[in-house]
């Protein structure tokens, strides 16, 4: 799992997931805005943009995911639990945030399928682009690591044969 976390750490990677998500939707805003004007609080100032209220709403709904992702991700709280387990637990509290931000803010209109079926393929589509880009920051870190580790062996060992040499006296000169 990860290390231990900072504020900092944590607040970072708080606002780094509240401004992909900002991203994101302005982009839904100006794509789409005009013609869903008045279907949901997102989209009430059509092409213009989001609603101040609606950002602050998505500030609130990242520190709450990013506290699941700690809460799952890190050793702090939950001590032994495999990371499929760990992942599925943290979409599963993902998507209670999202369900109760959707009925309480009005994000869009909880009786209708079709918004939800855009949610969850977003989602899904957002979570396997997350999933690819985690995976191989791993595997360079893990690159990263065996390469220093191959160097600190290669150190150790040229390390003990100079120090063979010299309780040998191998290397040296003749004594008298």
């Amino acid at each position: 799992m990860e290390d231990r976390k900072t504020f900092f750490d944590y607040a970072g990677q708080v606002f780094l997931t509240f401004g992909i998500t900002i991203t994101v939707l302005n982009v839904f805003c100006v794509l789409f805005g005009e013609e869903a004007e008045g279907f949901s609080t997102m989209f009430a100032l059509g092409g213009e943009g989001l609603p101040a209220a609606t950002v602050f709403q998505f500030l609130l709904s990242s520190v709450f995911m990013v506290a699941a992702r700690y809460l799952f991700f890190t050793d702090a709280v939950i001590k032994k639990l495999s990371l499929p387990l760990r992942t599925v637990c943290m979409l599963a509290a993902d998507t209670i945030v999202i369900i109760v931000f959707v009925a309480v803010c009005g994000w869009f209109p909880v009786d209708r399928w079709q918004p939800w079926a855009m949610f969850f393929l977003s989602f899904g589509i957002c979570f396997g682009i997350g999933t690819v880009v985690v995976t191989l920051k791993e595997r360079a870190e893990n690159r990263k690591m065996e390469a220093a580790l191959k160097r600190l062996k290669q150190k150790r060992e040229s390390g003990r044969k100079t120090g063979a040499e010299e309780k040998t006296g191998a290397g040296y000169g003749k004594r008298n």
